[in-house]
């Protein structure tokens, strides 16, 4: 996959997590000796060619950063704005999945001509990480355009399941308490 590049998915809503009262970006929490966006840039970008961070607004760290000029959250937005600015096949992975393998991110590079978009599906059915080729563009602005912003629809229309086993690898830091079980485990 050393071709390829990938995107980590950092803004917007589920971006934040509430611990104590207060929001946080999860990009920054603490994570193994570092922050969650350092670890995941750090472990990516020796599978990948290239690793950007699409965002709102930049971070204070080293990285391509793609700054989403629209205040709407939405994964399909990020991916949009990826596949506009960069024409070329991506990988996009959210920034909270720390655990993901390069084993299951070769399974969408495996399928990649079955289909514009191609994603891990199992029977809680993720959609992220995808690979998403350039001609994806079209069909995610238009949905964008109508108003579909469910990203599981949005990829059963375009899009070709890879078929997976649930584990850990697929947990999304969604609550303070997933983010101290990651910690933890």
């Amino acid at each position: 996959m050393q071709n390829l590049n990938c995107v980590l998915l950092c803004g917007g809503k589920s971006s934040r997590m509430q611990v104590g009262g207060k929001q946080f970006d999860k990009a920054l929490l603490p994570f193994k000796d570092t922050t969650l966006l350092e670890f995941q840039h750090a472990k990516l970008k020796q599978w990948f060619q290239e690793v950007y961070l699409s965002c709102k607004q930049p971070y204070p760290f080293k990285a391509r950063h793609l700054i989403e000029a629209t205040s709407h959250f939405n994964p399909l937005v990020g991916m949009a704005h990826a596949l506009s600015a960069l024409q070329t096949p991506l990988i996009f992975i959210p920034v909270d999945m720390p655990f993901i393998t390069q084993e299951s991110l070769l399974k969408l590079y495996d399928n990649r001509f079955k289909a514009p978009l191609i994603y891990l599906k199992s029977p809680k059915t993720f959609y992220l990480p995808s690979l998403c080729q350039p001609s994806a563009l079209d069909l995610l602005q238009e949905a964008l355009d109508g108003g579909q912003e469910k990203v599981g629809a949005v990829f059963a229309k375009i899009g070709f399941g890879v078929e997976v086993i649930e584990s850990k690898e697929f947990c999304n830091l969604n609550t303070y308490n997933d983010y101290t079980e990651a910690l933890n485990g």
